[in-house]
């Protein structure tokens, strides 16, 4: 963030480095979040722990510090995720002992917040530098690095999926033992200010560190436990839950006909290593830690030798490889993601360590679906199949979907509510959670590229910061036959019937999607990053 800042380049690493996951807070008052989401009105027995939707570390931040920890032994590191930490005390964190180097994982829902902190570092600490990543920062990396406030607090951008190659890449060249132009995924302003991305292919995976969660166990034990505890455990053996990078990215491959539009247009690219290098690692997590992993990512569920005409074997590789283990074999301790064709071909294979596996329907009626997600379900049909299959194999299921795609009518928004609510009746005995969310336009989603391209009042919009929600409500105007209102108000009856029956002792929640705040919760975030903008 910073055009006005004054980058040093100093002759020895930074001595302080702080990485800032997402900021969930609304001076106070979180907003909602997948897996968790706003209380829904008209049901009591919502008593909870407030961010019991972080209930996973963020696994990209800890990779980093893996790396920090290997790179620069003595550079301290701090960890904050704004889901756990209010702005007050964040703020007092930071005129205590301000970071040098600030590293922040940019949601849409909560760029504003980002802004907020990274603008408050740079008012203590002038020379600080501030790195921004994750899908927004990394698409909008020229609207934010010319922007109104990021021209004068954002310096760096990471642009690809070289995160932490990125960022000790930039951290050697902050000290003088690496050109900046040879840093790969990354962009900034050259002289003159014009924007210059140093883009780059995914560094090869079996060389790729996985996230050391030894290094943030306090934050385990002092946030995440507690919300694992509160959600989860009962579904699991082990008592908590850390994120790896054990997605393989769309197998699809250059067969673009066969790709559905949310992976061609992120490009979406493995993030795992071979099964070799991961097997070490859950054997720390699950033996040292007792942790649960879940293998974040898109794909985590696509690539077994039953699909694909064979091509691919890494699921039976690491099925075989943690049967091989004495501290894996027989302990289902995985949580993964997978379209219902994916599982249908690999549910068998998978039973012996995955535990829960997090379908994405989207859609019960295939003709909402269109041509954009080819393969996610064929029908309430397919996807009956598809949770028969998993309750027979003691699956638990994490089950998500999209209400108001484009195509929907009053009567259809009527039947998918009923599809839910027998879902959850059904399968309730199974089921963790189910998390339904309205189409967020938000970058990287297939609804902003097909918005973006064909209504200029989005690209009018287009900038630094994105307001989901106001595109969110347009985009299911002009491409449905009813209101974000009515689909909220669909969304909420499933979430009174599915608290409902998590009531009644089968601990099943309800998860809603961070779509952002109310115009006039963003306009308070906004007063307080122009006040501090007012004192750099």
């Amino acid at each position: 963030m910073g055009a006005a800042a004054a980058l040093r380049t100093p002759s020895r690493a930074p001595a302080a480095l702080g990485l800032v996951l997402r900021s969930a807070f609304d001076f106070g008052a979180p907003r909602g979040a997948s897996g968790g989401g706003a209380e829904v009105e008209g049901v009591d027995g919502q008593e909870r722990y407030r961010n019991e939707s972080c209930v996973y570390p963020h696994a990209a931040l800890v990779e980093m510090m893996t790396y920090q920890h290997r790179c620069f032994p003595g550079v301290g590191a701090r960890y904050i995720d704004m889901s756990h930490v209010q702005w007050p005390e964040v703020r007092a964190m930071i005129a205590a002992d301000p970071p040098e180097v600030a590293a922040f994982t940019a949601y849409t829902a909560t760029a504003l917040w980002a802004f907020i902190v990274a603008a408050e570092i740079k008012r203590v600490n002038p020379d600080a530098v501030v790195v921004f990543g994750n899908d927004h920062a990394g698409i909008l990396h020229r609207e934010i690095l010319t922007g109104t406030y990021g021209s004068r607090v954002v310096d760096y951008i990471s642009t690809g999926n070289n995160g932490p190659f990125t960022m000790m890449g930039l951290l050697y060249a902050l000290q003088g033992q690496l050109d900046l132009t040879r840093v790969p995924s990354l962009a900034y302003r050259a002289n003159g200010g014009q924007v210059v991305n140093q883009s780059a292919s995914s560094y090869p995976l079996d060389r790729r560190m996985l996230p050391d969660y030894r290094l943030i166990e306090d934050q385990l034990a002092n946030h995440y436990d507690k919300a694992f505890d509160l959600w989860y455990a009962q579904h699991y053996e082990l008592r908590r839950m850390v994120t790896m990078p054990l997605d393989g990215g769309c197998t699809w491959g250059s067969r673009a006909s066969r790709r559905c539009r949310h992976c061609s247009i992120q490009g979406l690219t493995p993030k795992t290593t071979t099964p070799q290098n991961i097997v070490p690692v859950l054997e720390t997590v699950v033996g040292r830690l007792g942790a649960n992993v879940y293998a974040a990512g898109d794909s985590t569920f696509g690539f077994s030798r039953e699909q694909w005409s064979g091509e691919i074997s890494y699921l039976d590789e690491l099925a075989e490889a943690c049967a091989g283990s004495p501290v894996l074999r027989d302990r289902r301790f995985m949580l993964a993601y997978g379209l219902v064709y994916e599982f249908l071909q690999s549910a068998e294979l998978c039973q012996g360590f995955i535990r829960t596996w997090n379908v994405g329907l989207e859609a019960f009626n295939p003709k909402l679906l269109r041509g954009d997600s080819k393969g996610i379900n064929k029908g309430p049909e397919r996807v009956t199949e598809a949770l028969d299959l998993a309750q027979r194999l003691d699956y638990r299921l994490y089950i998500s979907g999209i209400m108001g795609l484009p195509g929907t009518t009053l009567k259809m928004l009527r039947t998918e509510v009923d599809h839910w609510l027998a879902l959850a009746e059904t399968y309730r005995d199974c089921i963790t959670t189910i998390s339904v969310s309205s189409p967020g336009v938000i970058p990287g989603s297939r609804m902003y590229y097909d918005s973006y391209r064909s209504d200029p009042t989005v690209r009018a919009v287009h900038g630094e910061i994105i307001p989901a929600r106001r595109l969110t409500e347009r985009y299911v105007r002009l491409n449905t036959e009813v209101e974000l209102a009515d689909v909220e108000a669909a969304i909420a009856e499933v979430g009174r019937g599915v608290i409902t029956l998590g009531k009644q002792g089968n601990h099943m929640k309800f998860g809603g999607y961070m779509l952002g705040g109310k115009d006039h919760e963003e306009e308070r975030e906004r007063r307080l990053l122009n006040d501090i903008c007012a004192e750099l």
